[in-house]
Order: C-alpha cells, then sequence, then structure tokens
C-alpha cells in the first residue's frame, strides 16, 4: 500500500470517506506559496553536484573536525546540497527554524540495494508531527530522469515495530524539496481524533519500494520529540446558524502551529450544514497571519451526531504572541454545495467570513 500523498490528490468527500483532508483551493494556495518561497530564496549559485572528490571531502571533514572555520564559509559551505540540510529549502519555515536552530537531528542512515542508495538525512518531531528528510545518491541510466518521489511506492512506517495505520497517524504527506534527489515525508499522530499520542522517543522503521530495485529498502529512525512548547486547551465555542465551532486545542513549537477544531451540527431540522465548509485564518496580535501547511480531519459519531474534528498544522509564531486570532470562512459556490467555486477578477475563490465564530484567545493567561 503506497501512502505517499501527491498534492493533488489529498481531497476526500467526507460524503463516502471518514476522513478529509484540505479543500484543492486551499492545497492549490499552499503549493503555490511553497513553491514562490522555493523560487525566490534559492540562491541562484547553487549547483546539482555529481559528486565529490575524495581529497575535497577529507578537507571538509578535516575543517569541521578541527573547528577552523569562518562564518562566512560556514554559511557557503551550507549551500552544497550534499552537505546541507534538505529542510533549508523547502517553503516550510518551521523546518528552517529546525535546521537553523539545530532542532533536527542529523543521520547518516542508508540502505543499499543494486547499487541504488537511499539515505535518511535528518529527523524532527515536535510533538504534533514527524518530518523525515531523505536523498539518493546521483543516478544515471532508465530512471535517472524520474524524480526520488516518483520512484518511492508503498512507503510503510513501523513505531517501536508497530504498524502504524489509519487509527493512528494521518497518512504521509511531502513536501516540494531541493531537487529531484530528495524528498521530504511527514506524518502526525491522531490523538485529537481518537488515535494514540506517540512516546517522546521512539524507534521509526521506514520501508519502501524504488522503481527498478526489486528488494524493498528498510531503515530504522532513531525519534526524540524536541519539547519546548506551549499547549493550550481553550475549549472556547461560537454558535452560528445552527452550527457550533469549538476551538479545542492549540499547540505551539518552534516549527509549528497546531490547532484542533471541533464542529457540530446543532439542529439536522435546520439547512445549514457549514461542518465540511468551514476553514480558518489565523492571525497573531498585530495581524501577522500563518501560512497553512495541510491538515486532516475525521468525523466523531456520538450519539447519532457527526462531529468534524480538524487539525490543521500551520507555520510557527516567530516569537510567542500575546494572542490568537482564528477567523473562520466558508467558500462561495456557483451552486450549493457541489457545485465550483465563485471567482472573483483575478480568478480567486470568493470566500465568506462568519464574524459569529471568530475567536480571540490570549496566550499568557492560557499558559
Amino acid at each position: 500500500m503506497s501512502i505517499y500523498k501527491d498534492l493533488n490528490d489529498m481531497n476526500i468527500d467526507l460524503e463516502q470517506y471518514e476522513e478529509q483532508n484540505l479543500t484543492n483551493f486551499e492545497k492549490k494556495k499552499w503549493e503555490k506559496r511553497i513553491l514562490k518561497k522555493i523560487c525566490k530564496e534559492k540562491p541562484s549559485h547553487v549547483k546539482k553536484y555529481l559528486g565529490v572528490t575524495a581529497t575535497v571531502a577529507m578537507i571538509f571533514s578535516l575543517i569541521i573536525v578541527t573547528g577552523l572555520i569562518s562564518p562566512t564559509m560556514a554559511a557557503t559551505m551550507k549551500e552544497v546540497p550534499l552537505l546541507s540540510s534538505v529542510f533549508k529549502f523547502t517553503g516550510d519555515l518551521g523546518l528552517h527554524a529546525a535546521d537553523e536552530k539545530g532542532l533536527s537531528t542529523k543521520l547518516n542512515t542508508s540502505a543499499t540495494h543494486e547499487g541504488f542508495t537511499l539515505n535518511v538525512t535528518e529527523v524532527v518531531y515536535d510533538g504534533t508531527r514527524v518530518v523525515i528528510g531523505i536523498e539518493r545518491h546521483h543516478i544515471e541510466g532508465e530512471y535517472s530522469k524520474e524524480s526520488l518521489s516518483d520512484q518511492m511506492s508503498n512507503i510503510e512506517f513501523l513505531l517501536n515495530g508497530e504498524p502504524l495505520n489509519d487509527t493512528n497517524f494521518s497518512g504521509v504527506f511531502g513536501q516540494p524539496s531541493k531537487d529531484n534527489n530528495s524528498v521530504i515525508l511527514e506524518f502526525a499522530h491522531l490523538k485529537n481524533q481518537g488515535g494514540s499520542p506517540f512516546p517522546k522517543q521512539f524507534n521509526l522503521t521506514l520501508s519502501a519500494t524504488i522503481t527498478g530495485i526489486s528488494e524493498p529498502f528498510k531503515m530504522d529512525i532513531p525519534v526524540s520529540d524536541i519539547g519546548n512548547y506551549v499547549n493550550l486547551q481553550p475549549n472556547i465555542s461560537r454558535k452560528y446558524k445552527n452550527n457550533q465551532f469549538t476551538i479545542e486545542q492549540i499547540m505551539l513549537t518552534p516549527i509549528t502551529t497546531s490547532i484542533t477544531t471541533r464542529i457540530a451540527l446543532l439542529d439536522k431540522s435546520t439547512s445549514v450544514d457549514f461542518r465540511e465548509g468551514i476553514s480558518i485564518e489565523v492571525y497573531d496580535e498585530q495581524g501577522h497571519e500563518l501560512k497553512l501547511i495541510h491538515g486532516n480531519g475525521r468525523r466523531e459519531t456520538n450519539k447519532g451526531n457527526s462531529d468534524l474534528i480538524m487539525d490543521l498544522r500551520l507555520h510557527p509564531f516567530e516569537t510567542l504572541p500575546k494572542a490568537i486570532t482564528i477567523k473562520p470562512y466558508i467558500h462561495l459556490y456557483n451552486d450549493y454545495p457541489k457545485g465550483t467555486y465563485q471567482e472573483d477578477e483575478n480568478g480567486d475563490p470568493v470566500i465568506q467570513y462568519i464574524p459569529e465564530l471568530e475567536i480571540t484567545i490570549p496566550i499568557n493567561s492560557q499558559e
């Protein structure tokens, strides 16, 4: 079973399935931001290196070991793809922070079959999501033009020897990485949606099939929670028509802002049901908006009602805010609820904020 999710395959209808990821518009919006960030930030002098000679490698090793390195040279060396973090080249500001603040664990775990080497370079876990950087060595031949993400399939994880499945983790999300020879995979627990939380420390076993290679690749990855986060459980609700919108949990870490919401239908006899359509924007007290990374949701059946619980993961705040404002909104459709989005003059979907559901949460009083 392949659980690597392409960005265009993440829209699941909750009328047909138990789980839902983000809407197409939100995914396209996220993808545009990521690609724009990469194109803007990636230095023009960064090139794809086909190899590094033993002499150069020895020199770099000697410099690192002896500590004889200037800040300028250190920055230059980090731009060399074989020496730098794959997290550095994403549009995910949380992964940038993980690299820059030394929060990720650098690894050199590899497996080789039929001359093909797969290498896990780093991992980070912040209590909300696990993110893994993977690279392959430069290859030639039939599959040389195929990206590593396209080559990988049948991706499976074991946590301390036990399979991860739909009851205790979100499935795997992929992020754009620095080049075709690397991928970034991430997933989250479902503890806020009825699943079990991950331990503070655990051994993760990655298994994957590579196109053209007969034997699956298996690698063990040690994972530790970085800690250092603020966990809030405000349980604040607002009502609009027959919908109740609740902020159940907010977790602030150096690499992720995680927000858990619950949307309940209070009276089935009325006609307006926003459970599947409400999205949110998140701001600090100065009006800075956080960018969405990804999310997932599922229904929770209770006494005949079917609440929708959503876990959204966004970029981190640069500094701990004094307050967080959450602004729910819905998309407007040409033919509600299954028609196409209404669009403005720029071709962007038209949204409608719901002021009655807006919630501002002071942070200091909640710590």
